[in-house]
């Protein structure tokens, strides 16, 4: 069975791309390892098929189509940035392949207009971002002012257009966006207008090294002590790039965290020990929420062939839906009509470590607090389904 891994190994994405592939290759590996996938009874070795999308949408349909059309690929996975994602997508209606993707893509990919007829996202949506901000803070802090400092392209409107969704069911909150340039190298005029807004929050929408910047600007200009900083979202190979004396005391919204002390819950625990420690042990250090993403999409894939007893498209798609249950290391999921996944707990908030509380540089923060309920997830009408 051959599969297709198509993931930013160069370009904008390569701090990522490679680890996501690499975990991809685990989940496969392993499968080989134990004799390979279970097909109506007969055992059949995992044939991985990997190449680089370059972070270029035109790239990745090239190779795509490459994989397909000459080398009897009928099942991809991939999808380091949202906008290589989405051209995957428009790829894979024209082919018939399925398709997993395993990062965070716009809410329009779940669309019925515009999802190809057998592709998943096992993340979920940019829009989740936002909503899921917007839905913590009011529950757990009760703002009545919010200010959203949002990066201006796809990902940051996506969030933001998330986030004022849900800010229509809080009338008494007088929330402000304000836009930062990608990539640049000073948003003091931003954090400035922000701080005139006199806000109880302020919401850091920005991705990578744009929010090593803003956080370290707004530190050097004391406003944790004047108030409330809120990350939006983060992963550990953002988090480890900025200053522990910065992100001390901050807290992050993150899709799942390698360190789950003080978590009780035995569905989120138990799984989430396991992984990491053969994710360490093969790699050397504890896996990135995405990473971990990557593998469990991998499993989806050889899952959904052992439910089909085919690996052809319509059948695996089809096996899912009619066994939508799964589980992960951040708990248990369950594929919903529109090609995401429903999960136990929607994000973790982590709390900065200062550098003398930290066991190693991936361990920047403690999980202070879960977020549970529908308010990341769209209903599935307003999608079209």
């Amino acid at each position: 069975v051959k599969v297709g891994i198509l993931y930013s190994m160069t370009g904008a994405g390569s701090v990522l791309g490679p680890k996501q592939a690499e975990a991809a290759q685990m989940a496969f590996d392993e499968a080989n390892a134990a004799g390979g996938i279970n097909i109506g009874g007969k055992k059949m070795k995992i044939e991985v098929v990997q190449r680089d999308d370059e972070t270029k949408p035109a790239v990745a349909i090239s190779r795509a189509t490459e994989m397909v059309r000459t080398g009897g690929v009928k099942i991809i996975q991939g999808g380091t940035f949202a906008h290589v994602s989405m051209a995957l997508n428009e790829e894979a209606k024209k082919h018939n392949f399925f398709l997993m993707t395993t990062n965070g893509v716009p809410d329009s990919f779940f669309e019925k207009s515009t999802k190809a007829p057998y592709a998943l996202g096992i993340l979920g949506d940019t829009g989740m971002v936002g909503r899921g901000t917007v839905d913590y803070l009011v529950a757990k802090h009760k703002p009545k002012r919010i200010v959203f400092l949002m990066p201006d392209y796809a990902y940051g409107k996506g969030a933001w257009a998330g986030a004022e969704a849900n800010l229509k069911m809080h009338p008494q909150i007088q929330a402000k966006v304000i836009w930062t340039p990608v990539g640049a190298a000073d948003v003091t005029a931003q954090l400035i207008q922000a701080m005139e807004f006199q806000p109880d929050v302020i919401a850091f929408g920005q991705w990578g090294k744009d929010l090593i910047t803003a956080l370290k600007q707004a530190g050097e200009m004391g406003l944790k002590t004047k108030t409330k900083l809120f990350v939006n979202w983060i992963i550990d190979l953002v988090a480890v790039g900025i200053p522990p004396e910065i992100l001390d005391g901050v807290d992050s919204q993150t899709w799942w965290y390698h360190d789950m002390s003080g978590v009780t819950d035995p569905e989120v625990v138990k799984p989430t020990e396991e992984f990491v420690k053969k994710y360490k042990a093969r790699f050397g250090a504890p896996p990135d929420p995405y990473i971990m993403t990557a593998y469990y999409g991998a499993k989806e894939i050889i899952r959904a062939i052992e439910v089909a007893g085919s690996a052809e498209p319509d059948k695996m798609y089809a096996a899912l839906m009619k066994n939508p249950s799964f589980n992960t290391a951040r708990g248990p999921a369950t594929w919903r009509e529109d090609g995401r996944p429903r999960y136990k707990y929607n994000a973790w908030i982590i709390r900065g470590l200062p550098a003398d509380k930290r066991a190693s540089k991936f361990d920047w923060g403690k999980i202070v607090d879960s977020h549970s309920g529908d308010a990341f997830l769209p209903d599935v009408k307003s999608l079209g389904w």
